[in-house]
């Protein structure tokens, strides 16, 4: 996800709550970590080593810096974009190297050949990439358009791929998936939130997402009268492949491919902390049990970034406590008993007034 905060249906409207605010909002949504895979890099990395050596409360940071991508490519388009450019293997090699000294928790490449809005890496710009990242043991995970891409990918050794392409996941990628290892993030909510909040304004109803939610924000996914085309061809992208999507989790998963819980928050349709609870069901409705969809967003996702959480002697001791068994209905990790962070209750309520009146401390995309 992109920690900066919420945004509208047509990005106009926004929600600012910087790292910081996202941190809390998270906690009080019961999620007690997050990988930022974009931010601008002083700030994020910074903020994450004062988290680990001096503490605040809200949600662990886990912060991949810049991205590796082509000049003028995908993720240099944001304002105080810290992208690491390459046209070259041997460019490849060397951001990496620099990307390594600052000692992020995954390094995040971009790889979209034949993309007609921007640029991308050549394969061998890509494979080195990656190749330079093993070097320094780095994770990596890297996004991803089209099947062809994310085939070369995992081809290349990378640890994850992240996104879901448009069309229906072919054997020979999903074989190699299964023989690398590879891990999938398929996003499900950033592919298919911001059609359903629009066609289905009873989600917006929704307790938790009233709660960390601007009410401003919120009325901007009503009243749709206004949406810009480009929106509108978006929304219409996302009910085309829904069903296609969805079909490609529930062959990944069935052939073991260790699935992943991300949302790409921070995009139109999703929320800081409660789309993660979205993305859980619409894992489900991919054909993934109760069961394994939570270990995608817990166990599974703490061994990906090499985190102990669980109920193990060691293990960090942060626990979502409901009021009803997830295992029966996935969606009731929405219903909130109690957030323990770290060993400790966390006061929600208090939480949730710092986290609504946060201040932007950089500026956002």
């Amino acid at each position: 996800m992109h920690s900066w905060g919420n945004a509208g249906p047509t990005f106009q409207e926004q929600q600012m709550l910087q790292t910081t605010g996202t941190a809390k909002m998270m906690l009080y949504s019961g999620v007690s970590a997050f990988l930022d895979l974009a931010s601008p890099e002083d700030y994020i990395l910074n903020l994450r080593n004062r988290q680990r050596s001096r503490g605040f409360l809200g949600a662990d940071i886990y912060a991949a810096g810049g991205p590796l991508t082509h000049p003028n490519g995908h993720g240099t388009q944001y304002p105080g974009s810290s992208a690491r450019t390459a046209t070259s293997p041997r460019e490849a090699r060397q951001r990496m190297d620099s990307l390594a000294a600052r000692q992020p928790d995954v390094a995040k490449l971009i790889y979209n050949p034949n993309n007609d809005r921007y640029p991308s890496m050549d394969c061998a710009t890509m494979e080195a990439g990656i190749e330079a990242a093993q070097t320094h043991g780095l994770t990596t995970v890297v996004h991803v358009e089209t099947w062809a891409a994310a085939h070369q990918v995992v081809t290349a050794g990378a640890d994850a791929i992240t996104h879901a392409p448009p069309a229906p996941l072919p054997d020979s990628t999903l074989a190699a998936m299964r023989q690398q290892g590879t891990a999938w993030i398929p996003t499900l909510a950033v592919h298919t939130e911001l059609s359903n909040l629009i066609q289905r304004p009873r989600l917006l109803k929704k307790d938790l997402l009233r709660a960390v939610a601007d009410s401003v924000l919120l009325a901007a996914y009503r009243d749709t009268s206004g949406l810009p085309d480009q929106i509108r061809s978006w929304i219409d992208r996302q009910d085309e492949y829904q069903t296609t999507r969805l079909d490609a989790v529930r062959k990944a998963a069935n052939a073991g491919v260790p699935i992943l819980a991300g949302t790409d928050a921070g995009n139109p349709g999703l929320f800081q902390g409660y789309s993660l609870h979205r993305e859980l069901v619409l894992l489900t409705q991919a054909g993934l049990s109760n069961w394994n969809a939570l270990a995608a967003a817990t166990t599974a996702a703490g061994r990906f970034l090499d985190a102990p959480f669980g109920l193990q002697r060691g293990d960090r001791a942060n626990l979502l406590v409901l009021d009803a068994s997830p295992l029966e209905d996935v969606r009731h990790t929405q219903n909130i008993h109690q957030v323990i962070y770290r060993g400790q209750i966390v006061n929600r309520s208090d939480f949730l007034n710092e986290a609504a009146t946060s201040v932007p401390t950089v500026p956002t995309h």
